[in-house]
């Protein structure tokens, strides 16, 4: 008892003195006894729309978003309260930072079968530092969480707690809203495709990239491992914390805005020092457009062969990079599951990627 007390004491001492470290310290929880990966949806299950970021783009973003839902045959959930502008710091969230980890929280116990989030932005890492503060404890049920952007921070929370997740368009973007929001973001990415993935009538995705770097493995020969990351400024927010990308046994994958040329080269310079890609299986660049050129893409194709061949190769990182524009902030955005199964085959010029939606690559 003793042995006990004085244990206790010294936590409760290091705390004081040093919150932040303890803190960072604890581990993202983990439950016990959970199915390995999230059901698939039967028409009138619901969806719980979350708002983990910033505030609708406008009075008509978050009624069109049900609308739709509703449309495919599924109920569209949001408590009425989950949205207060003038609550919120800046006038920019959807609420408080409080109130948007609560209402995420909710979303995670309720009766919900998926969690899809209405926008991103900025706010996502104040909700994971809530949960980790308040000591949150994930459902039994896994329900896939549905994003991209600031959703980042809740995909790499998920990943910690081994859920996988689906990195696609937010239901308060894409085609089919367009004439609401007249976001060019996503504006042609097809929110329907996400329908048909919840449902199960598609169960494995197909994607194609130009090969930027081969890598050291034979061609022809598919590499297994299991797709994870997101928007790269959320993966660079989170290095050093609980949650930090992993890269062992996985195809990094990051996509982000208009950025120089010469500070992407800096942020995945960033990202070797911190030794995120030494048991990487790959590197999938989405959408990462290069300001000052005429042709962006090339120019992002350029960085990725300058960065192979001056800092992966010297450090002994031979690793196949490839590359498409079709995920992230771009006009398309493709789904990307995170967490689950996924084989990359290198034919010359031409990647394959191969990824089930569900089927869930941890142990």
């Amino acid at each position: 008892m003793k042995k006990l007390i004085f244990t206790l004491l010294v936590s409760t001492l290091a705390f004081i003195v040093d919150p932040v470290v303890a803190m960072d310290t604890l581990e993202a929880p983990r439950s016990i006894g959970r199915a390995p990966t999230w059901e698939f949806l039967g028409k009138g299950d619901r969806i719980d729309i979350i708002v983990p970021s910033g505030a609708p783009l406008n009075s008509q973003q978050l009624p069109a978003a049900k609308d739709l839902i509703c449309q495919q045959g599924f109920q569209a959930y949001l408590s009425e309260d989950a949205i207060n502008i003038k609550n919120s710091p800046y006038e920019y969230y959807a609420n408080s930072h409080d109130e948007r980890a609560k209402y995420f929280m909710n979303a995670l116990t309720g009766e919900g079968k998926a969690l899809w989030a209405l926008r991103g932005g900025f706010g996502g890492i104040e909700v994971v530092t809530r949960l980790k503060r308040t000591h949150f404890t994930l459902p039994q049920t896994i329900k896939p969480i549905i994003g991209f952007s600031d959703i980042t921070a809740l995909h790499l929370y998920a990943a910690a707690n081994k859920w996988p997740t689906l990195h696609g368009p937010c239901i308060g973007l894409g085609e089919e809203l367009y004439s609401v929001t007249q976001s060019g973001v996503n504006k042609s990415a097809k929110l329907s495709s996400l329908f048909s993935i919840l449902t199960g009538d598609v169960t494995e995705l197909t994607h194609s990239f130009e090969v930027i770097h081969p890598g050291s493995s034979p061609s022809e020969t598919p590499i297994s491992g299991s797709v994870m990351g997101g928007n790269l400024t959320l993966i660079e927010n989170h290095k050093g914390t609980p949650i930090a990308l992993d890269g062992k046994g996985r195809f990094i994958f990051f996509e982000d805005t208009t950025e120089d040329g010469k500070r992407l080269s800096r942020r995945l310079e960033g990202l070797l020092s911190a030794g995120v890609f030494n048991e990487a299986k790959g590197l999938i660049a989405g959408n990462n457009p290069i300001t000052g050129f005429e042709n962006s893409q090339q120019a992002t194709k350029d960085v990725l062969k300058r960065f192979v061949q001056e800092e992966l190769l010297p450090e002994g990182i031979n690793i196949p990079v490839v590359y498409s524009p079709r995920f992230g902030h771009g006009e398309y955005n493709d789904v990307m599951p995170l967490g689950t199964t996924a084989s990359l085959l290198i034919n010359r010029e031409l990647a394959t990627l191969k990824v089930s939606v569900h089927e869930s690559a941890y142990k």
